[in-house]
């Protein structure tokens, strides 16, 4: 429990300087385009059009309603690509702080996470404009999202740790992991629902945490039904498992990353 309370109070007395690198962060992306964040509103809108033309048109599949069914599993996907990649260099690639300051390396993981957060946000924004301008009810069961959303972000806290620390000592991760954020996207039931799958293969989904999350979204949204919450609650334990294990990672490093890098 000592590496938690540490990581977490280091977080929380850095957290003017994780507001800042956010916030740099944030806008040297948009300036590197001619139209700057509404990149991040075009993006999801893209993928949807993009997946809708290929298994709605051309495959003529889908059913009624798929294009919403397809955005609200994409958003949450998009977050977890993103996280899941940039954590691989969150902490190689700051090596001039490194050499010169001691800053804890939980900040560059924490940035890394809420860049990603604040883009998941501004998608979710448009997903919740979407809905409505596609008709669709939205009850108090949608208040469930930001439940869903905190727990999706520890885990994703959890597993980023980890990937940076790796990240350091083998730089190829980053291409690696592209490849797993891609297979990942085929095992989550983002193109397609749960009942076409067959019983035999429905287990394995499973081990996947986004087929947890990304249900749970739909349900509270689409199908007025409550989150998956014995699933969640076991991925509410992998997360804390995976931030102490994290953790104690970077604890016994800590003063190793500035040689390595």
């Amino acid at each position: 429990m000592f590496i938690l309370k540490k990581y977490f109070r280091d977080i929380k007395e850095s957290k003017d300087l994780i507001w800042y690198l956010t916030i740099s962060d944030f806008k040297s992306q948009s300036a590197r385009t001619y139209i700057g964040f509404i990149w991040w509103i075009l993006d999801p809108i893209l993928y949807m059009m993009i997946f809708y033309f290929l298994v709605q048109v051309i495959l003529q599949r889908g059913g009624e309603d798929y294009a919403v069914f397809l955005f609200v599993g994409l958003i949450p996907l998009k977050w977890t690509m993103a996280c899941l990649v940039d954590s691989t260099t969150a902490i190689s690639s700051k090596v001039r702080i490194l050499q010169q300051i001691y800053v804890p390396k939980i900040v560059f993981i924490t940035v890394r996470l809420c860049t990603n957060t604040l883009k998941f946000l501004v998608s979710s924004v448009m997903m919740f404009l979407f809905l409505l301008v596609y008709g669709v009810d939205v009850t108090t069961l949608a208040f469930y999202y930001f439940l869903i959303a905190f727990i999706q972000m520890l885990l994703l806290l959890g597993f980023m740790m980890i990937l940076a620390h790796v990240g350091v000592f083998f730089r190829d991760i980053k291409n690696m992991m592209q490849y797993i954020t891609r297979t990942l996207f085929y095992l989550s039931p983002v193109l397609y629902t749960l009942d076409r799958v067959p019983e035999n293969v429905m287990p394995f989904l499973y081990v996947n945490p986004l087929t947890t999350f990304i249900v749970s979204y739909r349900n509270v949204f689409l199908y007025e039904e409550l989150p998956m919450f014995s699933f969640m609650l076991m991925w509410l334990g992998v997360a804390i498992v995976l931030i102490y294990i994290g953790g104690k990672i970077l604890h016994r490093f800590e003063n190793q990353y500035a040689k390595v890098i």
